[in-house]
């Protein structure tokens, strides 16, 4: 019995992490993939994604969660890991986000800066964002 209870917990976290795929990873400014956009951009049926985004389909293969990682651009580990999906891309966002030169640039410059500049900086940052259209980012 255990055996059965692994096996549908982990149908279970298949369907639940591709959920979370199609709600939070699609490009900005568009909303979430269609079912069939994942189908075309991956080569696995339409009725199977739907089997298992609802926790139906029993013997999803490494090929499948594989091309299903690629294109949302997942690490393959995304569907193995205890980490929760909110964690990982954030942990994923802020490293891209350091690699960018522009990034490291405005942190290296507001070294030193009083906590009153800041948030002047802070201010700045988030009206560019919203001129641009960007989401919010929250304050910690």
């Amino acid at each position: 019995m255990a055996g059965q209870a692994d096996k549908d917990k982990g149908l279970a976290q298949v369907a639940e992490r591709l959920n979370y795929l199609f709600v939070h990873r699609h490009p900005q400014q568009r909303d979430a993939y269609s079912v069939a956009e994942v189908a075309a951009g991956t080569g696995i049926s339409d009725t199977a994604i739907r089997q298992l985004r609802r926790g139906e389909k029993t013997n999803p293969t490494i090929d499948t969660l594989l091309r299903i990682a690629s294109f949302f651009d997942v690490p393959p580990t995304y569907w193995v890991t205890d980490e929760a999906p909110e964690a990982l891309f954030a942990k994923r966002d802020l490293q891209s986000a350091m690699e960018n030169a522009g990034v490291k640039s405005i942190a290296l410059r507001s070294e030193g800066l009083s906590p009153e500049n800041m948030r002047l900086v802070t201010g700045m940052i988030d009206m560019a964002r919203k001129s641009q259209g960007l989401p919010e980012i929250p304050s910690e």
